[in-house]
């Protein structure tokens, strides 16, 4: 029963990472999102235009900041967890839905994402940390020049 609440607690614990980076991002909070990942992460936002590869944190904690910091607000929110938990590695995988908005934008003032969301994690003595984050974009909405 012991090893059954551990691997609760861990799965828990997993969960509330990727949930974590999801505040620290809608925060901007940048020095917490980076360190929530590893040195060096396996990403995927090919499909919502994003970067796919290996890529370091600190570049992509850059490109997520001069992404999103000109916006008025930034709003993540995410359900449907389902994870699974190893020895020192989790997954989870999650619906996920981010709305951009900056007021006065020419063409609407938000815009939308709507997908799921694959994101492995390492554990360390520190706590979980992202080694894969993908992104699968199911459709989007509003104005589809927010960002240009």
């Amino acid at each position: 029963m012991d090893h059954l609440i551990r691997d609760r607690v861990r799965q828990a614990s997993a969960e509330r990472a990727v949930i974590e980076l999801f505040v620290a991002t809608d925060r901007r909070d940048w020095g917490r999102v980076r360190r929530l990942m590893t040195d060096t992460l396996d990403v995927d936002m090919s499909s919502s235009g994003g970067p796919r590869g290996a890529i370091d944190a600190d570049a992509l904690v850059a490109a997520w900041a001069a992404a999103l910091d000109p916006l008025d607000a930034v709003h993540h929110q995410v359900g449907n967890l389902r994870s699974t938990i190893h020895e020192d590695d989790a997954h989870v995988a999650c619906h996920g839905i981010a709305y951009h908005h900056l007021r006065g934008a020419p063409g609407g003032e938000t815009r939308m994402f709507v997908g799921t969301y694959d994101i492995a994690l390492r554990d360390s003595p520190r706590g979980w940390h992202i080694t894969t984050f993908r992104f699968f974009l199911r459709f989007l909405g509003g104005n589809p020049d927010l960002h240009a």
